[in-house]
């Protein structure tokens, strides 16, 4: 977790976020068919709903981050039609809301949860807040997420708005099907310069307590943890080189910047989720009951 801890203690020094949304971003409608609580379903529009992939804020005070990027949210505002009236929809009414295409076919899934997060004393807490979050893959154990874009500024002597980009943070969200609550392995809520020690034993404890019902996985966390404790694989620096490989090239043959920037962001994105795409995909193997 070496390059982890090291990601961390930029983020909490001198990285800046510029407040913007990208990659879908936020639209004034969108087409979405949601499920409520009682198993009714209502197909027609969202209006004002954030659907984006890619999140970008000020995170120089580093609380309330799902509220912040609008994944906290107490009612949608919902329209049966594109051109009828306004119903507030009360998030605890909601289970599900599926983002459509223009066809009409599944295009993003948010689910609604609770949060518990580990505190530095190695404790649960209930966070009590409701959240609807990006499903990312699905399972008896399932992964949500919102990835983070950095930005720094062009040079060590520039000013104003950072405009350079730099990497991408996944912060991911674990949540069984058979609980309301997801847990949070990396809390950036609760991270500081002072805790950054502690992230380790947090992680460790969010991933026992979101698997707990699995045995046969628990059996083998101190093997899973070495995927984020120790120094790169063999298997892991070929994913970095090939990463990189495909940057250059991008870097080679992308003339607008803009683009370039884009393209990379995904290439950072996948690159940064796909260990906690594995370790789901692990336990769902393990742990079909």
């Amino acid at each position: 977790m070496k390059n982890f801890f090291l990601f961390a203690l930029i983020l909490t020094s001198h990285l800046l976020f510029a407040q913007a949304d990208i990659y879908f971003g936020k639209k004034p409608i969108v087409s979405a068919e949601i499920i409520l609580e009682n198993g009714d379903i209502k197909t027609g529009f969202l209006q004002d709903f954030k659907i984006g992939r890619f999140s970008t804020s000020d995170l120089q005070s580093m609380t309330s981050i799902e509220k912040r990027l609008a994944f906290e949210v107490k009612d949608l505002k919902f329209k049966e039609e594109s051109n009828s009236a306004i119903q507030t929809i009360n998030i605890a009414d909601v289970k599900r809301i599926v983002i459509l295409n223009k066809n009409s076919t599944e295009r993003l899934v948010y689910d609604k949860m609770k949060l518990k997060t580990i505190n530095s004393k190695n404790e649960v807490v209930d966070l009590n807040k409701t959240v609807i979050l990006p499903l990312e893959q699905e399972g008896k154990l399932s992964l949500y997420g919102i990835t983070l874009i950095a930005f720094g500024q062009q040079s060590p002597y520039s000013r104003g708005p950072a405009t350079r980009y730099l990497t991408t943070l996944f912060i991911p969200y674990l949540k069984h099907s058979d609980s309301e609550y997801a847990y949070l392995p990396f809390d950036i809520n609760r991270m500081n310069l002072f805790n950054l020690g502690k992230l380790e034993g947090k992680f460790k404890k969010a991933l026992e307590e979101s698997t707990k019902e699995c045995p046969q996985f628990q059996e083998n966390i101190d093997e899973i943890m070495k995927v984020f404790e120790k120094r790169l694989t063999k298997d892991q620096k070929q994913m970095y080189y090939d990463k990189e490989e495909k940057k250059k090239e991008i870097r080679k043959n992308t003339k607008d910047k803009a683009e370039e920037d884009f393209l990379q962001m995904k290439i950072d994105a996948e690159y940064g989720m796909q260990p906690y795409l594995n370790l789901v995909d692990d336990y769902n193997r393990k742990c079909l009951k």
